[in-house]
């Protein structure tokens, strides 16, 4: 009996050996799985923003483009509807928006609008700029 009382006390100092010698080998797990979550949760985000400026910056040129070609005079409503568009961008328009009309005439209205996207992750290639192009048909009454 002596011998089994001695085998499971040499089993217990040994567990607690181990205990201690495992102490904070979780760490490095968890700052890594937690590195890991925060860059796709930063990912998400730049996608969601880009997003959003995408379609702000499309229907902002949309708009722009059908108050030219509704206007009763030919290219008469160039300025002001740039400076609508601006308005409406707030700051990202104002500083970072560039608008170029391409044509205007009886026929259509082709306005160009490229824009330096907003970046919470830098070094995605091909994600700096935001490029639009809108062509709206001319609708003169007869």
């Amino acid at each position: 009996m002596s011998i089994l009382k001695s085998t499971a006390s040499v089993r217990r100092r040994r567990g607690a050996e181990l205990a201690l010698s495992d102490a904070g080998i979780g760490v490095f797990g968890t700052v890594f799985g937690f590195l890991i979550f925060m860059v796709l949760l930063l990912f998400a985000v730049q996608v969601i923003i880009r997003l959003y400026a995408t379609s702000t910056l499309t229907e902002v040129a949309i708009r722009a483009a059908q108050t030219v070609a509704q206007s009763p005079l030919l290219g008469g409503d160039v300025a002001q509807a740039e400076a609508a568009a601006r308005q409406s961008l707030g700051s990202f328009g104002a500083s970072h928006t560039v608008f170029v009309w391409e044509r205007v005439d009886s026929q259509d209205v082709v306005l160009h609008v490229s824009a330096s996207s907003p970046e919470v992750l830098p070094g995605f290639p091909g994600w700096g700029t935001i490029s639009r192009t809108v062509t709206v048909r001319t609708e003169q009454f007869r």
